[in-house]
């Protein structure tokens, strides 16, 4: 085995109060964020995180996604060390 690995993450519930965005916006904003935290190595067991990510105007879905993983994965690292 690789000393790469990590323990696989499940993400059991994510909300996303997305603002003014319609039905398939949002939904598509949620799979793209859950594509971005697929691509990002995490390791670990927390019942819990929450962040709040702006969005400038002129943001792409993709670019409001990646911030959104990047805040998940940020919080989930100071919750694993605290």
């Amino acid at each position: 085995m690789s000393g790469n690995q990590t323990n696989p993450v499940t993400i059991d519930r994510l909300a996303l109060h997305a603002g003014a965005m319609t039905v398939d916006e949002a939904r598509r904003l949620a799979e793209l964020v859950a594509l971005a935290l697929a691509r990002i190595p995490l390791d670990a067991a927390l019942p819990s995180v929450a962040v709040e990510v702006s969005a400038p105007a002129g943001r792409s879905l993709e670019q409001l996604a990646g911030s959104v993983a990047d805040a998940i994965a940020a919080a989930l690292r100071v919750e694993a060390v605290s």
